[in-house]
């Protein structure tokens, strides 16, 4: 919530039964609805609150500490004093569960170039073909910039749709509470529950991602594979060192794409924290010359582990590197995104569902590729 805690000038929304009929019939959410409704009260906030905001502040329930303000974040039972407080209660959960799943410190978010939304179950998306086939080939040509010579073709690279539809998938979170620990649970805290159920959600989506960089995404587009020992003979296999990273960062010199992101299992997570850290290499120059080094990103490396990403089949560590911004893409099925609250009498819980149709592509299939640290 924003810095405001309080209301102007009497301004007060209560949300009464018929306000939650009207949005349901008009098949919108909530806030949408009483964002319309209430668009001039809302035009007195700057835009730093909507109008369920407003609701909330209305029924006395603040949803964060302030403590600059004496204000402590109210309890979940707030909810259930009146039946229009517990009318918000359901938009609430809702909203907090769409604000986790799309916080920009997401490790799907740091793994992802874009997100796009699509009509039905299936898509295929725009290739630009740069593999070493024929077609592939003449596209790389292409896409050399060089002297023409007067009156000559131009070349030109081809764009096509994938030959296969990328997969979509179902992912959800959920959370379920009883009315007891609802009442004697600040919201606050309640949010960062809430938080963690998240995060570990995000694991099924991190997983297809890594899933889509090794195997491709249906388009004959699998990673390609280096090997330490062959970038660097002074490799040491199963170990990760600052010449072998930063030649496999580069390795698509042809290209002049580098990596800028790498995914590992946490053994080789451990190695780039003690290994790479301790020596501390990037700061070791002698202080009184600034270098730049617009061609690769070791300064600004992320480095994210995850337990999706095994070994080789004979027990090898890999490593996974990407070029964050050219890799991998979000697909979201238009519609699909759905949210849920409902009630259960027989043990007094409350239950609150947030589930997506989503898959993942390849943009730029040189974008990302394995090092095996063999």
């Amino acid at each position: 919530m924003s810095k405001f805690r309080f209301l102007k000038n009497g301004d007060n929304i209560t949300v009464t039964d018929d306000i939650i009929e009207q949005a349901a019939m008009k098949g919108i959410s909530l806030s949408e609805y009483l964002n319309k409704k209430y668009s001039e009260m809302v035009e007195h906030y700057n835009n730093e609150l909507d109008a369920f905001d407003i609701a909330l502040l209305s029924a006395g329930i603040y949803v964060a500490n302030d403590p600059e303000k004496g204000i402590q974040s109210s309890t979940m039972d707030k909810f259930f004093t009146t039946n229009e407080n517990q009318n918000l209660f359901p938009e609430f959960m809702i909203r907090q569960l769409r604000q986790i799943s799309n916080r920009n410190d997401s490790l799907v978010s740091k793994l992802v170039a874009s997100t796009r939304v699509i009509q039905g179950d299936a898509a295929r998306q725009v290739v630009l073909d740069l593999s070493d086939t024929p077609a592939g080939q003449e596209n790389q040509e292409s896409l050399k910039k060089r002297r023409i010579a007067e009156g000559s073709d131009i070349p030109v690279a081809t764009l096509k749709l994938g030959e296969v539809a990328i997969k979509i998938y179902k992912y959800g979170i959920g959370v379920k509470a009883s009315y007891e620990v609802l009442r004697r649970t600040t919201i606050d805290m309640f949010r960062k529950q809430m938080e963690l159920v998240s995060k570990q959600a995000e694991i099924d989506e991190v997983g297809t991602v890594i899933e889509t960089i090794i195997d491709g995404d249906g388009n004959t587009n699998p990673a390609r594979v280096y090997t330490a020992s062959v970038l660097n003979p002074s490799a040491v296999a199963g170990k990760i060192d600052a010449t072998t990273l930063l030649k496999f960062l580069t390795a698509d010199k042809k290209s002049g794409i580098v990596f800028d992101t790498v995914v590992t299992d946490d053994e080789v997570y451990v190695d780039f924290l003690t290994t790479l850290m301790d020596k501390n290499l990037t700061n070791a120059i002698n202080p009184k010359v600034q270098f730049d080094f617009p061609q690769t990103f070791i300064n600004n490396l992320t480095v994210i582990y995850s337990q999706d990403l095994t070994k080789t089949s004979d027990n090898k560590s890999r490593i996974i590197g990407l070029a964050k911004d050219y890799a991998i893409e979000k697909t979201i099925e238009a519609g699909s995104v759905i949210n849920e609250v409902q009630k259960v009498m027989s043990n007094q819980t409350q239950v609150a569902y947030m589930t997506e149709n989503a898959g993942f592509n390849k943009i730029d299939s040189r974008a990302s590729a394995i090092l095996v640290l063999a």
